[in-house]
Parts: C-alpha cells; sequence; structure tokens
C-alpha cells in the first residue's frame, strides 16, 4: 500500500495559519510521526511537499496533488490546522471512499478529546485534483486556547498514533504486514 501525506503549508508564500500555536510546524510534526508508524506497518509513505521554490499557493497545492498522482499513491492524506473561532477537529472529503476514510480516522481523533465538528464535503483542490481517495485533516484550532492546550498535552505523537488507528480500522494496514 502507498500512502501520499501533504503536511500541508511550509512551502512560502504557502505558510499556514498563525494563533497560539504555528499551524505548518504541527503539521509537518505530525507528519514526522504519522511517516514512521505507516512505516514500520508496511506502508510506502510518499512526503508531498514541494521541495522546489512556487509562486503561489494554488501551485503549492497542485504540486502536491502532481506528487501523489504521479507516484499512483492508494491514498492522499492532508494534514492541517484549523483557525478562525472554532473549536474541535473535522476532517474533509468528496469521494464516497474518502468520506468513509474520514470517518473511520475523526473518531479515534475525537476520543483524544477534540470536539467532533464531522466529516464535511468542500471542493479544496488538494481533493479534486487529487486521483486517488483523499482527505483533508484539520486537527484542532490553533487559535483557540483550549485546543492548544490539548494539542499541547498530547503532542504530535499521540495525534499521529490516533490518526494512524482510524487509517489501520478503515484500510487493514496491520493484517497486511
Amino acid at each position: 500500500m502507498k500512502i501520499a501525506i501533504d503536511p500541508g503549508h511550509k512551502c512560502p508564500p504557502d505558510t499556514g495559519a498563525e494563533g497560539f500555536l504555528i499551524e505548518q510546524d504541527l503539521n509537518q510534526d505530525i507528519y514526522n510521526e504519522l511517516s514512521w508508524l505507516l512505516i514500520d506497518a508496511g506502508v510506502e509513505v510518499v512526503n508531498c511537499r514541494p521541495t522546489t521554490r512556487v509562486k503561489s499557493v494554488t501551485e503549492s497545492l497542485s504540486r502536491r496533488c502532481a506528487i501523489a498522482n504521479a507516484a499512483k499513491a492508494d491514498y492522499f492524506i492532508s494534514i492541517h490546522h484549523n483557525a478562525g473561532g472554532g473549536t474541535g477537529s473535522e476532517i474533509f472529503a468528496i469521494s464516497p471512499e474518502g468520506k468513509k476514510l474520514a470517518a473511520s480516522v475523526l473518531a479515534p481523533l475525537c476520543a483524544l478529546g477534540f470536539r467532533n465538528r464531522g466529516v464535511k464535503e468542500r471542493g479544496f483542490l488538494v481533493l479534486r485534483k487529487t486521483n486517488m481517495p483523499a482527505i483533508l485533516i484539520e486537527v484542532c484550532f490553533i487559535d483557540n486556547a483550549a485546543d492548544c492546550q490539548l494539542w499541547e498535552k498530547l503532542k504530535a505523537k499521540q495525534i499521529a498514533s490516533a490518526i494512524f488507528k482510524g487509517l489501520d480500522d478503515c484500510l487493514q494496514i496491520t493484517s497486511q504486514s
């Protein structure tokens, strides 16, 4: 199995949200932990962050999709953190298989203590332009003090473990290794 992971942002001018915490750094921390869990389970991981300079956010997003598509990944996971005055976790997907995967990942993520904002459908570029089932995870709100306190308590390792559990529950990763 091959999973393409987009540690959102960190590709100027695509830098992500800032609040009590900095989104692009949290995305990278979770990517690092999740990648090791997947590799240890026998999954091939593709990092979708562009390695060369981009001129716009749209170019950054398009390149992430192109990397996943060129790798012929089985699934695409985009890791993000929200901002805008809310609280909790939500996951976006547009395909039926993506929505099933999103629901499976959201349950253990919310079991950590984040409010369940649900699985939602939105036409984000990375969901529309990838050729495989895709989800975009918004772990929590980095401009919400309670969400940030919970993130700081849990750290990336526990959050990545919850995401891995959801992926495994849906995709049977550990039964294949």
